[in-house]
């Protein structure tokens, strides 16, 4: 099988700009009656923990393959379509909560204990919540363009600074994001945008004990600096960083300085354990 048919597998028909080794599977697994899809690259290297990759609002994990390319000879990387994303498929509509719960009961049966946690977008809630319903599962988080800035009033509002995100990113991630909306369909995607707009992060923050990097574009305007310094200073352990140049889906248009940080600052967790 060749490289593309192999990759397409795994995370659809994508430009080959950012080549995977063949190491990469596709495993579907059903827990509580839920059916998951996970890519999955466990040839990193043993020493450094897991990196679990968790995708943002309507898109499946098929987006961090950009991101996967730059990590997979250094760690173990597991990436979930959550349930209700993706070929995740679910007929509920999900909020943080439940995802959270979810997403435990994924990495319990994987073994995935003290990982390191990369969300993104409204991946980030999700990392937030687990980090503190199970501990024992997040060492650390990377939480890239956080969701949702405390300004933005309402859906409407936070879908207009989409649409401003759309020009910056590199073209290809609509091949990926047009599918996966359609899959889950305009009513479902809606209710789960109201879903991510009523989750109450900010109260949660101050509980979020474990080391985090808070990472935003420097021309991402649905996250902006600005509420990325005011996130980190709610965390007890959180340093922010602005990614010069990077949009908002920085997985995918500009991986190379998120992937950099990502080892920089787990390499500084492991010495300091």
């Amino acid at each position: 099988m060749s490289e593309p048919q192999w990759a397409a597998q795994v995370f659809g028909s994508l430009p080959k700009a950012w080549p995977l080794t063949r190491g990469w599977t596709g495993e579907w697994m059903t827990i509580r009656g839920e059916t998951w899809f996970t890519r999955i690259a466990p040839h990193g290297d043993l020493g450094n923990p897991p990196i679990v990759l968790i995708h943002g609002l309507v898109v499946s994990g098929a987006y961090f393959r950009p991101l996967a390319a730059l990590l997979e000879d250094r760690y173990p990387i597991y990436i979930p379509d959550l349930p209700g994303y993706g070929r995740s498929r679910s007929p509920r509509t999900w909020d943080v909560p439940s995802l959270a719960i979810h997403l435990a009961d994924w990495m319990d049966k994987h073994g995935l204990g003290g990982s390191v946690l990369v969300g993104h977008s409204l991946g980030c809630q999700v990392v937030t919540m687990l980090a503190i319903m199970r501990p024992d599962l997040v060492r650390g988080m990377v939480l890239a363009a956080p969701t949702v800035d405390p300004v933005v009033r309402n859906g409407f509002h936070l879908t207009l600074r989409g649409a401003l995100d759309i020009p910056r990113e590199k073209q290809s991630l609509w091949t990926i994001w047009i599918p996966d909306l359609l899959r889950a369909g305009i009513r479902h995607s809606l209710s789960m945008l109201h879903l991510t707009m009523v989750d109450k992060q900010l109260e949660r923050l101050g509980d979020v004990k474990q080391p985090a990097l808070i990472a935003a574009g420097e021309h991402d305007p649905i996250v902006p600096p600005r509420w990325v310094h005011d996130m980190a200073k709610r965390m007890p352990n959180a340093c922010a960083r602005i990614l010069a140049g990077c949009p908002h889906a920085m997985t995918y248009s500009r991986p190379h300085a998120l992937a950099h940080d990502i080892d920089a600052v787990i390499q500084d967790w492991i010495r300091e354990t």
